[in-house]
Formats: structure tokens, sequence, C-alpha cells
């Protein structure tokens, strides 16, 4: 082998070693962007938790319309009292923060959740009236709304949401609805915003 042989596959070498250190050096890099993305950093398993924590506050009367004391776990068990009214809103908030996620350090209403401007740090945004971007324990809020997704179906034409939400106009069944909280479909549609729980 001449020395010019040999030059040439010590280059070889060295400038191939040079290629792979800064290809896993920028793979580094775009780890670290996509852990601070919410839509890549998704975890199923946080979606999971927030379904199972939905289930069980199912079974808390005070969502019901006839029950006029409801607390907001977020804020401190604060009581607060809302006689025949839905409350959409506080049950969204209680279950993300029971199951360990951030939420705003004020009560939250659904037309709070809709505003894009507001809490993008502890609820970003993920959509805006797009079913494909929303995740298991994401919330979908409508200016007057908020549901827990679960998944999506499809029927004919016509997309909607498995999702947890409390105001519902069916009555209890001991089955999908307890409390005045649904576990069913509801109809993606109009203007809505999805958001993505941030783990505390």
């Amino acid at each position: 082998m001449t020395k010019k042989y040999r030059y040439l596959l010590f280059t070889f070498i060295i400038f191939g070693v040079v290629i792979i250190a800064g290809c896993s050096g920028s793979s580094s890099t775009e780890t670290e962007e996509e852990t601070s993305n919410p839509e890549v950093s998704y975890k199923e398993a946080h979606g999971a938790i927030i379904m199972s924590t939905a289930e069980e506050e199912q079974k808390n009367d005070m969502y019901t319309k006839a029950n006029d004391v409801t607390y907001l776990y977020w804020l401190d068990n604060l009581k607060t009292h809302l006689k025949n009214r839905t409350k959409c809103n506080i049950y969204a908030m209680n279950v993300i923060f029971k199951a360990g996620f951030k939420t705003p350090d004020v009560n939250v209403l659904t037309y709070d959740l809709a505003d894009t401007s507001k809490f993008t740090d502890i609820l970003p945004v993920v959509g805006i009236s797009d079913p494909e971007s929303a995740r298991k324990g994401d919330l979908i809020a409508w200016n007057g709304h908020v549901i827990i997704f679960d998944y999506l179906v499809r029927i004919k034409k016509t997309i909607y949401a498995i999702a947890w939400w409390s105001g519902t106009g069916q009555k209890d069944n001991g089955d999908n609805v307890i409390n005045n909280v649904c576990h069913g479909k509801y109809k993606l549609n109009g203007y809505y915003v999805v958001r993505r729980p941030v783990k505390k």
C-alpha cells in the first residue's frame, strides 16, 4: 500500500467519523425540539390516566343539575353554587387536575378554553377544527362546551368524538350516563379548539 493510498484511506475514515458525529449531534438537537412540541411529545399513557380519572370522577354526584354545590379541585376545592347549570368546564378541569396535569389558577369557562390566546403554556393548542389533531386525553372546546377526547369514529361522512363530558341531555342510565356525566359520541363540527394537557 503506497503512502498516497494510505493518506487517502485515512482521510476518508476521518471524514466518515466527522459525518457520523455530525449526524448524531443534530439528532440530539432534534430530540430537544421534539420534546418541547406538544404534538410530538404526546404520551399514550397520559391519555389513559386522564380517561381513567374521568371515569372515576363520573361517580361524583356534584355534577348533577340538581346539586347546587360544586367544588373546583384545581382552586383548592373552591366551593361554588351552580344549581340547574351544566358543569362541563368544571368537570374537565377537575379531571385534568386530579390526573396530575397543569391547570390555570383561575376559574376556566368554555369561552376561555376556546380562546387560543389563553393558557398556551399549560394547555397548548394543537389544532383548530381539526379532528385528526386530537389525541386521547385532549380537551376539545367550543365557545359554550368542552369535552375530554377519547377517540374518533366516523359514521358515513360525519365525524364524532367518543369523549367524556358533563352536561348531557340524556337521562342517567347507570351505564354511560351517570350524574349528568356522559361517555359517548359527540359530533365534531363548527369552530373548536383542541388543547393538550401538560403533565405537572
